[in-house]
């Protein structure tokens, strides 16, 4: 397109050409038929310039724990026989992410005469603190003539998602109790005609691969004997996490849900190094969880919304209708209300759910004006007399810190509270 200067030098031309008609003079004539000629030849130059350029972006990483940074490249080349004018790049991200350039605007970079097959690459950071689905891009590329007569900007559409997740701490090497072995049903062996692990001898059945034919016990007995092998049972576990926005309290990065978030993801991340098998559940889900990937489940964490969800009640319910057996992990704001908390149908629902368990855990998210909690703490006390390990922990108490006291029963008090 033409800039304001091109128009304001198109306007002095049709004068010229004007006043060279009214007054006979041929060289008004010249003058303005060179500077609408130099006004096209730099529309020209523009769309040509662009028009041979290509470019690509290369993310370093496109998952993110909050609080991380990642280096993002971008390439620009040359394609042409002829050197590219000036190129102005300008890259597209959210501001959350923000870049390490422009103080926050989205990063721009000059590239002056590009020659002919030639590549500029350039590079800048992102960093995420809060959790979320983010994209970068599009790309931009904005080429001006020498005499800045003409402009052109040109979209190139590639885009990345960069997903920031939830804040996770590192946690200590200690298990909770009674899962170590995985669910109660993991206890018992569970054969199947192929496995890791030699557990007994017994008849061939039609089905039976030939290469677990025990033959030294074939010949003993005068009949076909194979091998029977105990396969592996992978400890599982449901990760619980109350995500009602009418039970949290604070806004921000020091909310109560955002640290259930983090407090959820850390434990996520800890089962998972120990190669548990994963279910993430919340009080909105319509059914019980099904087993997914931990990236995929630290994915869902990155983008769940708090829910309008008054009651856990008929979530832990659908719960414990379902499979269970290995350990739940249940992050929890406070009860609501001012009744005791033993009587509260979101506790007497937990309790239940909890008996379908082997191994039972839960942390408080509590937050209040006085520095302290009594209703989350009473939950906590409550957990830890049902058999439960339990603690109460503020927005900005560290759960690393808690972590080896939660696994020994101890409670600890919260410290970081924030203000409804």
């Amino acid at each position: 397109m033409v800039t304001t200067r091109g128009i304001s030098l198109l306007g002095g031309s049709a004068l010229m050409w004007l006043l060279g008609r009214t007054l006979g003079l041929p060289e008004l004539f010249v003058v303005a038929a060179a500077t609408a000629a130099l006004v096209a030849i730099a529309f020209l130059w523009v769309r040509r310039s662009t028009a041979t350029v290509s470019a690509r972006r290369l993310v370093a990483t496109t998952r993110l724990v909050a609080g991380a940074a990642t280096e993002v490249g971008l390439a620009v080349r040359n394609d042409a026989w002829l050197p590219a004018s000036l190129l102005l790049l300008e890259d597209r991200c959210d501001h959350a992410l923000r870049p390490d350039a422009g103080g926050g605007q989205p990063p721009r970079f000059v590239v002056a005469g590009l020659k002919p097959g030639r590549t500029a690459a350039m590079h800048y950071m992102l960093s995420g603190d809060s959790r979320g689905r983010y994209t970068v891009g599009p790309l931009s590329l904005r080429t001006r003539d020498p005499f800045r007569l003409a402009e052109r900007v040109r979209a190139y559409p590639l885009t990345h998602d960069v997903v920031v997740y939830p804040r996770v701490e590192p946690l200590g090497d200690g298990l909770t109790r009674g899962n170590h072995h995985g669910s109660e049903a993991s206890d018992n062996k569970r054969m199947f005609s192929s496995g890791d692990e030699f557990y007994t001898l017994r008849e061939y059945v039609r089905g039976d691969e030939l290469r677990q034919v025990h033959w030294p016990s074939t010949a003993h007995r005068n009949k076909l004997m194979v091998r029977q092998l105990e396969a592996p049972w992978k400890p599982e576990a449901v990760l619980f996490c109350d995500t009602r926005a009418g039970a949290h309290r604070g806004a921000g990065p020091d909310s109560t849900l955002e640290k259930a978030l983090s407090v959820t993801a850390s434990v996520l991340c800890h089962l998972a190094d120990r190669r548990y098998e994963l279910r993430l559940a919340t009080e909105a889900d319509a059914r019980p969880p099904d087993a997914s990937p931990w990236q995929a489940l630290l994915d869902r964490l990155a983008e769940l919304a708090p829910s309008r969800v008054e009651s856990l009640a008929p979530a832990l319910s659908r719960l414990r209708g379902a499979e269970a057996g290995g350990l739940l992990a249940a992050v929890l704001a406070p009860p609501s209300g001012s009744g005791p908390v033993a009587g509260h149908a979101d506790v007497r629902a937990l309790l239940a759910t909890g008996r379908r368990f082997s191994g039972r855990l839960a942390v408080v998210v509590a937050a209040s004006t006085t520095g302290t909690n009594p209703r989350g703490a009473e939950l906590a006390g409550i957990l830890s007399a049902s058999g439960w390990q339990a603690t109460v922990i503020g927005p900005r108490d560290s759960l690393t810190a808690a972590w080896p006291e939660l696994l020994a029963g101890r409670r600890r008090r919260p410290t970081g509270m924030v203000r409804r």
